[in-house]
């Protein structure tokens, strides 16, 4: 079903009602999610079944290979952004869960270090590659084909709601490994059940198949293919445009930083909460299941208030929150205050504060490009300096040790430091609130 909107005496211009795309295109972020979560989740039961013995070099190893998929999404990002804006978002998510899913699915079956020495890793490595250049060519279709079917004055809203995909499959995940977990006990779930988790995926992503299969393509695209206004070469296109650039630059920027912070908050909860003894399996992973819960509470907050404030305005305003709060709630998760219900309530306040602004991100970014480059531009300021974001851990424990005394507050100045990106996104970026995505050229 579709909508026509123009003005008086203009050509109208068709567009798909939002909840005639939505499922096709939050699916395939909730695969993504799912995917990224499960292989942290599974690091160190890979690092002891596809590594050599020596378990330092083993989590490594592992952590290279998990990573591996940051390094190559900007590359899928560019390939089927250019595919989206060539013959259609449809048809390029289309392409990307398929090939998503299957190299998920390809995954639950590959021999083990024990089965095939060196050659393990190395199969594990190159299905990495595999899997980040299909996830790096979700984003940008998927937000494009969401914010065209939205109306004008809610791209906020829907913006938030495609975004939650990632707090939904990160909560999958969560709970498939501890369900796992209890299915295969004990050195059950090194022999057999790791794998489960990547075989049990193929299910959701056969349905995001068959739905998008029927989702409708984008109506704004089709309006331009039918003008012949598609860009020929929408990455060189992106380059030669001012503005277009500076999109990519200050989505980049943004994304770098809630990366950064995704890192420091979500991604590390585990470690820091099994520091010490403090929490051992499954509470702390309770901890974090609640904490993601609330950081999508923050995504629908950002995303709906920024169709009245403002995108930029809401970015201003969870970042200085998230600086203020960062040491004062790093201090307490490290100190242990309150025990379980203070971890509890300590963590879900820093993801609210520090994750929430994701909400927003679609429409910053689907509101920066014309029609006819949307898809790469998105793809490209999204997945651009997404493994700078996620090497903010890594770099904050070369710097300082769990145990330090100080820790807390080296691991606060690096929540700031994640926040400051995003507040530089934001003062170097217009207000694109209330912008009509048919009329940017």
């Amino acid at each position: 079903m579709a909508e026509r909107a123009g003005q008086s005496g203009h050509t109208l211009v068709r567009k798909n009602r939002p909840w005639s795309v939505y499922p096709g295109a939050m699916v395939g972020w909730v695969m993504d999610s799912f995917d990224l979560s499960m292989m942290f989740l599974l690091v160190p039961v890979l690092a002891d079944i596809f590594f050599p013995s020596n378990y330092g070099l083993a989590i490594v190893g592992a952590w290279s290979i998990y990573t591996t998929t940051f390094v190559f999404r900007p590359v899928g990002g560019a390939i089927f952004g250019r595919v989206g804006d060539r013959i259609g978002r449809r048809n390029a998510m289309l392409v990307t869960l398929l090939g998503l899913g299957s190299v998920i699915l390809a995954t639950g079956f590959l021999p083990t270090n024990a089965e095939i020495g060196i050659a393990a890793p190395l199969l594990l490595f190159a299905f990495r590659i595999i899997t980040g250049i299909f996830a790096g060519g979700e984003y940008g279709n998927s937000s494009s084909i969401m914010l065209e079917s939205a109306p004008t004055k809610r791209h906020g809203m829907w913006s938030s709601a495609i975004q939650s995909g990632y707090p939904v499959g990160y909560t999958l995940a969560a709970l498939l490994f501890l369900g796992l977990h209890y299915v295969f006990p004990g050195n059950l779930f090194t022999s057999i059940g790791w794998r489960w988790m990547f075989w049990i995926g193929i299910i959701p992503i056969i349905l995001g198949l068959v739905i998008r299969l029927l989702m409708p393509e984008s109506a704004l695209w089709s309006d331009i293919k039918k003008q012949k206004k598609l860009s020929r070469a929408p990455l060189l296109t992106l380059l030669k445009d001012k503005s277009s650039r500076t999109g990519v630059l200050t989505g980049i920027l943004a994304m770098t930083g809630i990366a950064w912070v995704y890192g420091l908050t979500l991604g590390f909860f585990p470690t820091i909460l099994s520091a010490h003894g403090f929490m051992s399996f499954p509470n702390f992973l309770y901890v974090v299941i609640v904490a993601i819960l609330l950081s999508l509470i923050g995504y629908f907050v950002s995303g709906g208030v920024s169709d009245r404030l403002g995108r930029k305005n809401m970015m201003y305003i969870f970042s200085i929150l998230a600086i203020i709060f960062a040491i004062p709630l790093t201090y307490l998760l490290s100190t242990h205050t309150l025990g379980f219900w203070g971890a509890l309530v300590f963590a879900s306040a820093l993801a609210f504060l520090t994750t929430g602004i994701y909400g927003v991100i679609p429409a910053f970014l689907s509101e920066k490009f014309p029609t006819s480059v949307r898809s790469s531009g998105v793809g490209l300021g999204f997945n651009g300096w997404f493994i700078v974001g996620n090497c903010s851990t890594v770099i904050l424990l070369l710097i300082v040790g769990i145990a330090a005394s100080s820790f807390f507050a080296y691991w606060g100045v690096f929540v700031i430091i994640g926040e400051l990106f995003i507040l530089l996104a934001a003062l170097f970026s217009k207000e694109t609130k209330g912008t009509d995505l048919r009329k940017i050229k």
